[in-house]
Parts: structure tokens; sequence; C-alpha cells
């Protein structure tokens, strides 16, 4: 995939940018979830439901980021059988 394409993530976010936003988004979580209530089955339980895994998937998309910048700046080796 082309750089370019890859729109979720500004250029100017640094890697250490980025672990911190991860760190931070994932004490929010924990702490949401410490919050969470499941006693009470209604719509603003499954709406914070799906806000808890919005954030969640929020934070394994700036995990990929991290590994696929890692990936790109690594040289390519070249296997021989």
């Amino acid at each position: 995939m082309d750089k370019r394409q890859r729109v979720a993530f500004a250029d100017d976010d640094t890697d250490e940018n980025l672990r911190g936003s991860i760190i931070k988004g994932k004490q929010a979580l924990a702490l949401k979830e410490t919050e969470f209530k499941w006693d009470n089955p209604s719509l603003s339980l499954i709406a914070s439901a799906l806000r808890i895994l919005t954030e969640q998937n929020k934070i394994i998309m700036k995990q990929n980021e991290l590994i696929l910048r890692e990936i790109e700046t690594r040289p390519t080796t070249v296997r021989s059988k």
C-alpha cells in the first residue's frame, strides 16, 4: 500500500506521540471498562459498549501503525534457498 493512501495518521505524528496516545487510550479505556455496568441492558448500555469497542479499535490501529513504520524502516533482506 502506498504511504499516501494511509490517512489514519498524519505524517507529523511521531512514534513517541503515537506511543503516548496508545498509553493514554489504554488508561482511558480501562477506566471506561471499570465503569461499565451489565445490569441494565438499555440503549445507553449498548452505546457505551460500542464506544469502548471503538476506542479499542483506535488503539489497535495506532499499534499497527507503529508496527508498519518499523517494518518500513528496516532494510529489506533477500532470502536465498
